[in-house]
């Protein structure tokens, strides 16, 4: 729930961090980054370099903590003079809130993610690896012995999809899934590449074992676009600054006599 809440912060309401700080600690920044949250404060990155400390109006669970980040959004606008973008106040904003928080949800289930990428011949090659989003981040963890590995090396370009299990839907066709174009950027070895995994560890154990290799490799994943399927005419189009717009289809009609 931690990360879902710093991944809608940081992809749909960036423009009201700098606003918690400046109000609520008497500080102007130009930009922030929520990087974490707990029930007494949030703990963002100002200006690419500060971590700052914002506490909250009170104690509040992680369950609650979206009605206490609109409250103190409110409040910092008011006080500020800033009034709030008008399609916040639409009924469609709403529903298009909804929707991000049930694909962050059903993303969050998963401990791997199924890869399609290509061959330097251009043959689609479908593999899958153990995947993990952290501080609004995607990442996986793959080893050089992977047939995605030297695709992605060669061409870091990528789809991936993250596919319902079949036990969990009365209908194959219509599997829930959420996927999304991406690059992939290969990392560095460094303290934050140790920290995000130990956090990789936390979900997989076996990452104990092969984190040391060198033949393992961590890979950060920038999401483009990508698209929602939720049910029978239920698909989304989901843009790169993640607005989320339903797919209009044509119908199937009836077939020619």
């Amino acid at each position: 729930m931690k990360d879902r809440i710093i991944e809608h912060m940081n992809s749909d309401h960036r423009d009201i961090l700098p606003l918690y700080i400046k109000h609520f600690n008497g500080k102007d920044v130009k930009e922030a980054k929520l990087i974490d949250i707990n029930e007494e404060e949030m703990i963002l990155l100002a200006d690419n370099d500060e971590k700052v400390i914002v506490k909250l109006t009170a104690r509040t669970e992680l369950k609650d903590m979206h009605m206490e980040l609109v409250k103190m959004a409110k409040i910092a606008r008011e006080k500020l003079g800033i009034p709030a973008p008008e399609h916040h106040k639409d009924e469609n904003h709403k529903k298009e809130e909804q929707l991000k928080m049930e694909i962050l949800d059903f993303i969050s289930e998963f401990k791997s993610v199924i890869l399609g990428t290509l061959t330097a011949d251009n043959f689609p090659t479908v593999t899958y690896a153990p995947f993990l989003k952290y501080e609004g981040n995607n990442y996986i963890f793959i080893s050089e012995a992977g047939e995605h590995f030297e695709n992605l090396k060669n061409n870091g370009k990528l789809e991936l999809m993250f596919l319902e299990d079949e036990s969990k839907t009365k209908v194959i066709s219509l599997r829930k899934r959420v996927k999304y174009k991406a690059i992939a950027e290969f990392l560095e070895r460094n303290a934050k590449t140790e920290e995000i995994l130990d956090k990789f560890q936390e979900k997989e154990a076996a990452i104990k074992m092969t984190r040391t290799m060198d033949d393992f490799h961590l890979v950060e994943l920038k999401f483009l676009n990508g698209r929602y399927v939720k049910g029978a005419a239920q698909a989304f189009n989901i843009t790169e600054d993640n607005k989320v717009i339903a797919v209009v289809g044509k119908g199937h009609g009836h077939p020619k006599k």
